[in-house]
């Protein structure tokens, strides 16, 4: 996902995208993979483990 498309949807800044991605990465969270390709970040999810919830995360903003 295009951290510029994050923006755009959420309203958001980028600083604070990228901060809470930054975040997550250093984490190793739980379930998800994060890889930094150009300007866009890859995330993938294993689907084998549980995934406990974040509190704090820019994808509260988005709407389906």
């Amino acid at each position: 996902m295009d951290i510029a498309k994050i923006v755009e949807d959420t309203n958001l800044s980028w600083t604070y995208v990228k901060k809470n991605l930054e975040i997550i990465k250093q984490k190793e969270y739980c379930g998800y993979h994060f890889e930094k390709l150009g300007n866009s970040w890859i995330v993938w999810k294993t689907r084998d483990k549980l995934i406990p919830k974040l509190n704090d995360t820019c994808s509260k903003f988005i709407n389906d």
